[in-house]
């Protein structure tokens, strides 16, 4: 998942006006869901920080899986805990966006992450994915950036030559035309719509469906991802 380096590095140079924007466009996408599942969850546990945190913890009891050191920065009010094997009691709804379940190096450690979020949560799940099918973009020969001020931020994916599967990511911070900062490398894999349906079905994971009328796009990113929502038991 996105490191909590990566946010305590973006915190102080991105404009407060877009983390609002932002976070604000993606309540107001998990507030439709809601609705359309016809839930009203209490408790909800995030995967790994994600700026919506600061927006969802007003009116919900919010765990977020992620170093106390971002709590601090972000101000949060949410429960931070450093891994989710500590999560004592089941959560109504977990959220891992931004392709969570890409952050692996096999497919065994993809079926883990889900097995995690199975044993804590009595609801749904909500994540999102890329249409690897169709659409590989850490294939591309191209990086993402972004200027905040006077910093430069550039995401470059790099392809396992032996594995087209896998890939690694790094996050380059430029500050001042001369400080650089590099977050990763970050080992991933690519996740199918088919494949994380499958690994929900062996967990008799029930409900899965492909929220076409719905579309999440992380922050500072340009690429949208599809969101998937299924249930636990």
């Amino acid at each position: 998942m996105i490191s909590g380096d990566y946010w305590l590095k973006l915190q102080p140079v991105a404009d407060p006006t877009r983390w609002l924007e932002q976070a604000q466009a993606k309540y107001d996408i998990i507030q439709r869901l809601f609705s359309g599942l016809r839930i009203q969850p209490r408790t909800i546990l995030f995967t790994h920080f994600n700026p919506l945190v600061l927006l969802m913890e007003q009116n919900y009891d919010c765990i977020v899986v992620s170093d106390q050191s971002v709590k601090y920065a972000f101000q949060s009010s949410s429960t931070f805990v450093d891994d989710i094997l500590q999560i004592q009691s089941p959560v109504d709804v977990t959220i891992a966006l931004d392709e969570y379940f890409t952050y692996a190096e096999t497919e065994n450690d993809q079926r883990n992450l889900l097995t995690d979020i199975k044993n804590v949560t009595r609801g749904y799940l909500i994540t999102s994915l890329q249409d690897y099918k169709n659409n590989a973009p850490h294939k591309r020969n191209h990086v993402e950036s972004g200027v905040y001020g006077d910093t430069i931020v550039v995401e470059q994916n790099q392809t396992d030559k032996n594995n087209r599967q896998n890939w690694q990511s790094h996050i380059y911070f430029i500050e001042n035309n001369r400080d650089l900062t590099i977050v990763g490398p970050v080992n991933r894999r690519t996740m199918y719509f088919k494949q994380l349906a499958k690994y929900s079905s062996d967990l008799n994971g029930t409900d899965y469906v492909i929220q076409k009328s719905l579309l999440y796009r992380g922050f500072f990113k340009r690429n949208y991802e599809h969101i998937i929502t299924m249930r636990f038991i």
